[in-house]
């Protein structure tokens, strides 16, 4: 890597997306208020307590169930709140099978599964997103939903490629 006044262009290139990081998540913190802190809440406590239970094996999967659970935590209360108890209660089941399937047996099983789920209630929330009025409670929260449901993707995928460079995928004999 050349060298630009000592540090090499790649330490340059991480903190620029350190920094582009920091300005996008305090936009969205700004606008989006408590519909962003009350799941970064949960995620921050479902990560904390995922370091506590989960076996060094399974860690690297940690951000991709932690994300995903404060998601589930925020849905979940939101409903309850609301007195919602309808077909949004999908979103809670799916989410409660397939992390809990994660959690136990980390692999591209419950991946598959939650994947579909999330990318379906991505289009859903994204649909949503655009119809909604900007400035209002529903637009700051469905925005909130959207990068929760991204973050997951990301942090799954992540971590499973991670994974398989880990622990390779069995291959079976034929006749076997």
């Amino acid at each position: 890597m050349a060298a630009i006044g000592g540090t090499n262009t790649a330490s340059w290139k991480k903190k620029a997306r350190n920094v582009v990081g920091w300005i996008v998540g305090a936009a969205v913190g700004s606008y989006s208020g408590i519909n962003l802190l009350i799941p970064l809440g949960f995620t921050g406590g479902a990560w904390w307590i995922g370091k506590k239970l989960l076996r060094p094996e399974k860690l690297l999967f940690l951000s991709a169930i932690a994300v995903q659970t404060g998601h589930l935590i925020w849905l979940s209360l939101g409903l309850l709140i609301l007195g919602a108890l309808d077909a949004n209660l999908v979103d809670v089941v799916v989410l409660v099978v397939g992390l809990t399937w994660l959690f136990l047996k980390p692999g591209l099983g419950p991946i598959v599964l939650l994947t579909l789920f999330q990318l379906f209630a991505l289009a859903v929330n994204s649909f949503a997103f655009a119809d909604a009025v900007i400035g209002t409670n529903p637009h700051k929260a469905l925005l909130v939903h959207i990068i929760w449901r991204i973050l997951g993707l990301y942090f799954m995928w992540h971590a499973y490629i991670q994974f398989r460079k880990v622990v390779p995928v069995e291959t079976t004999s034929a006749g076997s």
